[in-house]
């Protein structure tokens, strides 16, 4: 259930109707939230803590390396900006916080650092949209 929930945007109301979990939203909803807090417990260290092994001193000059041997100006660059935008489910109320007017959908946009070998380094988000385009300007 959580994975069919995670990597694209979907209400309880919808997982009803899939024949593997048939099962009222309020239990689809517990159990959902039972498996993300077990994983909270078990992992959610690994999302907390900086002090990871991919961002030592020796790992980041590493990336910086190659990057400046493919031809950047730059000798210290160990990570890029990759600025996406996720789609969520239409929300009932405060629509317009979450309406992003350049891709027509409602959506939150991340912008996290990522390494060279695609790993995440930081993520600065959710930002809603029309915050973002006010802050631009």
């Amino acid at each position: 259930m959580l994975l069919k929930q995670l990597p694209y945007p979907c209400r309880y109301s919808d997982m009803i109707h899939v024949p593997r979990f048939g099962r009222p939203v309020p239990e689809i909803s517990m159990m959902t939230n039972a498996v993300l807090d077990w994983i909270n417990i078990e992992d959610g260290h690994h999302l907390t803590d900086f002090n990871q092994p991919f961002l030592y001193c020796a790992s980041l000059r590493t990336h910086a390396n190659a990057i400046h041997q493919e031809g950047a100006v730059l000798n210290n660059c160990w990570g890029f900006i990759y600025g996406t935008v996720r789609s969520v489910c239409c929300p009932l109320q405060n629509q317009r916080i979450v309406c992003n007017g350049h891709k027509r959908v409602h959506a939150l946009k991340f912008q996290p650092t990522v390494t060279p070998n695609g790993l995440i380094a930081n993520l600065y988000g959710p930002v809603c949209e029309w915050k973002y385009t006010c802050i631009q300007k």
